[in-house]
């Protein structure tokens, strides 16, 4: 991408951005980037998400193509969730941007979260 690039509608950047363009899927597929999961480790795991937001977030990410969905039949029904080649190609970007918030701990915990949001990392 160059300087004259339009950052609009049509930019591949932009598109990629819309994919992403949430805190939750972020923080779902970073959760992921460690091993499958299923809805509950995922909720225990990322503080603040409602379940309704969780359950959004992973249709979303399915419908993208960067999570599987896997229903195991047994009874109860279990279903786990995991990355899929093209969710785990993001996995070094999030890594990348795990290491630059520990680098700039002090400063990223200035930044104030919308009021009664909790981010919950640990």
């Amino acid at each position: 991408m160059d300087a004259k690039s339009n950052l609009d509608a049509s930019c591949v950047v932009h598109q990629a951005l819309n994919v992403l363009a949430s805190k939750w899927l972020l923080l779902i597929l970073l959760a992921l980037t460690q091993r499958p999961k299923r809805n509950s480790e995922l909720q225990r795991q990322i503080r603040g998400v409602s379940p309704k937001m969780l359950a959004q977030s992973l249709r979303q990410l399915e419908a993208n193509g960067l999570v599987h969905r896997q229903v195991f039949a047994q009874v109860p029904p279990r279903v786990e969730y995991s990355l899929t080649p093209f969710g785990e190609s993001i996995a070094p970007l999030l890594a990348e941007l795990c290491d630059w918030s520990v680098t700039w701990e002090a400063q990223v915990q200035t930044f104030q979260p919308a009021a009664g949001q909790q981010l919950g990392c640990d």
